[in-house]
């Protein structure tokens, strides 16, 4: 074997070592998708927040715009009673089917309150969200 195959199969073997540690399991790919929506909501990032989230296929887009408001509203209300996100812990996820889940999880405020807390995830053309209506 020469040195450019031995070079080709060592980064061969590497890439897909590393390919594979990413998320070994569904349970792992929920938690992550949780955890990069709670990100975006400390950043105060909420359009792309609300592409973390399932409306329903039933609602029209006007309909969705509603409710992404009154949820950023509710948002603004806890911020002002509890302060910003500082952290957000997952501590379980149940799932359910293969498309329907709960993360169970804890958050953090600056006031030094937690809430302890679940939410239901819905899997859509491969990618978790979380459910804003059930």
């Amino acid at each position: 074997m020469n040195k450019w195959t031995r070079s080709l199969l060592v980064i061969l073997t590497c890439w897909t070592t590393f390919s594979a540690c990413e998320e070994k399991t569904p349970q792992e790919a929920l938690k992550n998708a949780f955890v990069k929506a709670m990100k975006l909501l400390e950043k105060g990032e909420m359009d792309k927040y609300y592409q973390c989230l399932d409306f329903g296929q039933e609602l029209d887009s006007l309909t969705q715009a509603q409710i992404a408001k009154m949820w950023t509203m509710h948002q603004l209300i806890k911020q002002k009673d509890r302060g910003k996100i500082i952290a957000t812990e997952v501590t379980k996820v149940e799932l359910t089917t293969d498309t329907l889940a709960t993360v169970y999880y804890k958050v953090k405020y600056e006031s030094g309150n937690e809430e302890v807390s679940a939410n239901k995830m819905v899997c859509k053309n491969g990618e978790w969200k979380i459910r804003v209506r059930n």
